[in-house]
């Protein structure tokens, strides 16, 4: 395409664009500025949480205006496919003052979008996110726009499953880690294992559709690991295969039921979180290695644990550990990431107490995928997401080989398709060390006591601060209402110093922050309390007051309610040193 500037009849700027043998204008050639005016009323109501992704360049009229209109701390992403005009436009001293503008952003790869997102959408304001095209951008950039959406849908997808397991597992993650305490105290710091199996294979094996067709293959396999998830537990152990780990990391119970039964019969460690289901850990006999997700355990040991959760799902942890352990080659079977065969798992790994028909996977929003045989298969939007997330831990390894011996489902860039029996054949004879000789036995439950101690002052502390927030709120609200302005500044001046001390001092309340999740994006998220350009003053101020009202009350509720429990902790753990 080549780069066509005329003049339009009101004045500006306009692009015009030869596509298939045609002639088209991006905007009007007659009136410029009705298109800019379109552009802006298409804009919905306007927040501070706001965020744009903008189709279209052009020559930045609209997004100045756009600026104008906006909050100051709402950003601006702008996707332009035009080479040409990008760097046409880097020039230009107009609109080189837009695009200079630190709440702008312009798009010039995929990974961008990746950056948008990690510096400015989060759990809090996903919701507030919005894409607008400019005049008939559509029109002239269908093919690369679609591409280009897919890339920001998934990102999107991330943040809205974070935001949803945050809400629904944050009290639960909480309740877990502390009846896991009893059990961490005593397990072994995952760093342990760090470069222990330096180049010795690791076969990861998974729950999907294809899994019986080689599951098999490993019976009698000793000189590789085997790395197992929950679910595939039980098709391991009824084939007399058994394996060098199992990794399991989901806090709710039907990761407890899945391998209930099978979970005692274990002569191998566990690679589990502080957020596992506890019934995991007492039914396992062995010692155990562990991982974390909450800050709290940080230093407790000499090095803060190694942190292996990424990507959604245990294969993603799995493959952490494999390569943070030296495993090469690292190879997958039962890592279909799609619906091979129009079934959800293998038939071997299905739930015992009710078994799901495809109907129950399967949704409308399903997508097809290239599989492992160039053929389309079809996957679900969260499955396809932990398909990208697993490639980007790959791209991440190029030191690793990663080998895809599923025969079945979604091709997985980065590996070599491959088959399981062929590639067994390659492995050096020598047996692999098991990872049980490498468990310490230690004891740190008279520290985990200590900082559970600590962590109940801190709760006063936060209480008092809580309560002292609450009482300056109130007195700021009635010097409104009353308008004594001498008064509404002291109250604005010390609410905002008690403010800033909450902020500060939130790192102490590290233990509840899953416990305080949910409370915050319901607070963040409702309508009530988002303030909008339209509002009034009366209005915002009402907002504003009532939404750091429902903060200091919500976390003082959720602190008094972790207290109860903190402290129940601490007696069983003192009666557990007690009764050594």
């Amino acid at each position: 395409m080549n780069l066509n500037i005329e003049m339009s009849k009101d004045g500006y700027k306009v692009l015009k664009i030869e596509k298939n043998d045609k002639k088209i204008y991006l905007g009007s050639k007659y009136n410029q500025k009705r298109e800019i005016e379109k552009f802006i009323n298409s804009v919905e109501e306007i927040t501070p949480k706001d965020n744009y992704i903008v189709f279209g360049l052009s020559f930045g009229e609209h997004i100045e205006e756009l600026l104008k209109l906006t909050y100051s701390n709402n950003n601006i992403f702008i996707i332009e496919f035009n080479e040409e005009l990008k760097n046409y436009c880097k020039k230009d001293l107009k609109v080189r003052q837009v695009l200079d503008n630190p709440r702008v952003k312009l798009f010039d790869e995929i990974k961008d979008i990746k950056e948008f997102f990690k510096n400015f959408v989060n759990e809090a304001n996903v919701n507030q996110l919005k894409t607008i095209i400019y005049s008939n951008y559509f029109k002239i950039y269908e093919e690369k726009l679609m591409e280009i959406c897919g890339a920001i849908r998934d990102q999107f997808m991330s943040v809205i499953l974070s935001r949803n397991t945050g809400i629904i597992s944050g009290e639960l993650s909480f309740d877990n880690l502390l009846n896991n305490l009893k059990y961490i105290a005593k397990a072994t710091i995952v760093n342990k294992l760090k470069g222990k199996y330096k180049n010795r294979p690791a076969i990861i094996v998974s729950a999907g559709p294809s899994l019986s067709k080689n599951i098999h293959n490993l019976k009698g396999v000793k000189n590789a690991l085997i790395l197992s998830g929950g679910r595939t537990l039980r098709p391991l152990l009824e084939k007399n295969i058994m394996p060098s780990c199992i990794g399991i990391v989901d806090p709710g119970e039907v990761s407890f039921k899945v391998v209930e039964g099978y979970i005692d019969k274990l002569d191998c460690p566990l690679i589990f979180n502080d957020q596992i289901n506890p019934k995991i850990l007492e039914h396992h006999k062995e010692n155990n290695y562990f991982t974390r997700i909450n800050v709290f355990l940080d230093d407790i040991w000499d090095e803060q644990a190694y942190i292996l959760s990424r990507g959604g799902s245990i294969a993603h942890t799995l493959t952490i550990l494999a390569t943070f352990m030296g495993c090469n080659p690292i190879v997958f079977i039962g890592q279909d990431f799609a619906y091979t065969g129009e079934q959800g798992h293998d038939v071997s790994a299905g739930n015992k107490w009710r078994e799901l028909s495809f109907d129950e996977y399967k949704r409308n929003d399903d997508i097809y995928v290239e599989d492992v045989n160039g053929n389309p298969v079809r996957t679900s939007l969260l499955l396809n997401d932990y398909r990208k997330s697993m490639e980007e831990i790959i791209a991440a390894c190029p030191e690793f080989d990663f080998i895809n011996a599923t025969e079945g489902g979604a091709n997985i860039k980065g590996t070599k398709n491959e088959k399981l029996s062929e590639v067994l054949k390659r492995f050096d004879s020598e047996e692999v060390i098991k990872l049980n000789e490498y468990l310490v036995n230690e004891d740190k439950t008279d520290l985990i006591i200590k900082k559970l101690e600590t962590s109940l002052d801190n709760f006063k502390m936060y209480i008092k601060l809580c309560e002292k927030a609450e009482r300056l709120l109130k007195d700021y609200r009635d010097n409104y209402y009353l308008k004594i302005n001498k008064n509404i500044q002291q109250s604005e001046e010390a609410l905002n110093k008690v403010d800033t001390e909450i902020k500060e001092n939130l790192k102490k309340l590290y233990i509840i922050n899953f416990a305080l999740s949910k409370m915050i994006y319901e607070i963040e998220a409702n309508e009530e309390f988002i303030v909008k350009k339209s509002d009034d003053e009366r209005t915002t101020f009402k907002k504003n007051t009532d939404r750091a009202d429902a903060i200091y009350s919500g976390i003082k509720e959720v602190i008094l309610e972790c207290y109860d429990k903190i402290e129940k902790t601490i007696k069983e753990l003192k009666e557990n040193l007690d009764g050594k």
